[in-house]
């Protein structure tokens, strides 16, 4: 009898173990995105984001000016991010798994089995666990066919004359003591337009140094692509692997002609910028149109505090040397996966720019002319300035991007801003320039037309909100019969030219304070 009752009571014993293993047994952890399974699966390992908490930036907005905000921003997030994501970077360490850290959103990026990934959700800091895949972010570089690089233009193209620029640098008013910056596929620094207004080159001695002007996000080829890259990875110069770039930042600044020339900037046989008297850095957050989440931030990490090349982002930081506007001339169009819910990591990295007081501009996509086709980022989040494209009839073009926006179950009038976006003439690699479309180019302008707000009004930097406010009060106003969301025929603003189109001839009448002088022979910053 005992014996019945003891191996009766083993056997009890064992169906429970075996029972709570087959009914208890934990589901995949929720905090990982369903498509990094997928990938577990099919792969053997997966690119991903561990996220940690995010820290509350609201304190930022009561600082004073730009330097106390980029300052308060870059040391709390990056102590932030040293104190939460330690114990996982031993981690990763002792597995042997390489990985990039990052400061801008508190993650970190790293590529991992699952075996890897499951000794690391042992670590309940992780919030979650986002997938870094690659997306196309642009269609194959153009056919540049149209090469001006020796013929001289009649004057400024016409987008640069719709928005004023001229009449503006006509009383002193070019761009002088602003930085702009772009990501994008890259920039030719050694362009005829963009040279000389590189923050990284001195035109009097020929001095040249890329530490805090230049960034590179692409570490490897994606395998999306074929063949090695014109550029490599980890360019320690400023280089675009296929034009787009290149192009953008001529409409933000560029200018052939030497500054100390009679007649410039308007007399440059290329007068392609809006504003020609800005400094500009930029950063390659794409390898030949792929991006990923993971090279996007990296980019607004290194605007938001600039570190040298080569040099560690959490140690050489430095936020005096951020710009006061990034044009963003991308977006991650939902047919290659890119959804929001899947990218909002990227949303994080841009409020932080914003907090640290930098204006973002982004362009609002090509999937026009339908309403409520502003759906991917950057363009949807809250603190993009996103731009719309018009023609030379101040028509909205076709391909442009309406509202209104439907993110986080909230809805607004899109896009903020309307410019130049059609047949736009600008630089692209080697010399050359041609004309190019889209809201890509559009975007350009208004970064440009802000550039001259700074110019003129230097109280305003650092306030992003107030530049923004400024930049639709002044806009053209444009009512439109298109309909979109609740917009009637006077609906201003309005879900296809948003405030209207930016326009800097205010600035003219406008209470001008002090601007700085424009010196290029002055010593690298």
């Amino acid at each position: 009898m005992k014996r019945l009752s003891y191996l009766g009571f083993i056997l009890i014993f064992l169906g429970f173990l075996i029972g709570s293993d087959v009914h208890a047994r934990p589901g995949p952890d929720p905090r990982v995105m369903a498509e990094v399974w997928a990938r577990l699966e099919s792969q053997g390992q997966a690119d991903v984001l561990l996220r940690f908490p995010q820290p509350d930036l609201a304190p930022a907005y009561s600082l004073p000016d730009k330097a106390a905000r980029g300052t308060w921003v870059y040391r709390t997030l990056r102590d932030a991010a040293r104190t939460s994501q330690a114990p996982v970077w031993a981690a990763l360490k002792r597995m042997g798994v390489s990985y990039r850290p990052f400061w801008v959103v508190n993650a970190i990026q790293a590529r991992v089995t699952e075996a890897q990934l499951a000794r690391l959700l042992a670590f309940s800091q992780i919030e979650k666990v986002d997938a870094d895949p690659s997306f196309r972010v642009l269609a194959p570089p153009p056919e540049i066919s149209a090469s001006l690089t020796s013929t001289a233009m009649a004057g400024p193209p016409w987008g640069v004359q719709r928005v004023g620029a001229p009449e503006l640098w006509a009383q002193g008013i070019v761009g002088q003591g602003v930085v702009v910056a772009g990501q994008d596929t890259g920039y030719d620094w050694e362009h005829p337009a963009l040279q000389r207004g590189y923050r990284g080159y001195a035109p009097a001695t020929g001095v040249v140094s890329h530490d805090y002007h230049w960034h590179d996000a692409v570490h490897e080829i994606d395998p999306h692509n074929s063949g090695s890259n014109p550029c490599g990875v980890d360019s320690p110069q400023p280089c675009d692997d296929h034009g787009h770039g290149t192009h953008t930042m001529g409409t933000m600044m560029g200018n052939d002609l030497d500054p100390t020339a009679e007649g410039w900037p308007e007399s440059a046989a290329h007068p392609i910028g809006v504003a020609p008297g800005a400094r500009w850095i930029g950063c390659r957050n794409m390898e030949r149109g792929w991006g990923r989440p993971s090279t996007y931030i990296e980019c607004f990490q290194w605007f938001v505090a600039p570190w040298p090349i080569g040099g560690d982002a959490f140690s050489q930081g430095d936020p005096t040397q951020a710009p006061d506007i990034i044009n963003n001339s991308w977006s991650c169009p939902a047919d290659e996966g890119c959804t929001a819910s899947r990218l909002d990591i990227i949303e994080d990295a841009l409020n932080a720019a914003d907090a640290a007081g930098i204006l973002v501009v982004v362009s609002a996509q090509n999937a026009g002319p339908r309403c409520g086709t502003i759906q991917a980022p950057p363009a949807l989040y809250p603190k993009a300035f996103t731009v719309g494209a018009t023609d030379s009839a101040d028509n909205l073009a076709d391909f442009s991007s309406r509202g209104p926006i439907h993110y986080q179950d909230q809805t607004r009038i899109g896009p903020d801003i309307s410019a130049p976006g059609v047949g736009v003439y600008a630089s692209t690699p080697h010399g050359h320039y041609a004309s190019m479309s889209g809201t890509s180019m559009a975007g350009p302008h208004v970064a440009g037309v802000a550039a001259l707000l700074l110019s003129a009004r230097p109280d305003l930097r650092g306030h992003p909100d107030a530049m923004r406010s400024a930049l639709t009060t002044w806009a053209d106003h444009r009512t439109t019969t298109e309909g979109c969301g609740n917009d009637t025929p006077e609906s201003i603003p309005n879900n296809s030219y948003g405030w209207g189109i930016v326009n800097a001839r205010p600035l003219l009448s406008f209470p001008i304070h002090t601007y700085l002088p424009l010196s290029w022979s002055q010593a690298l910053p």
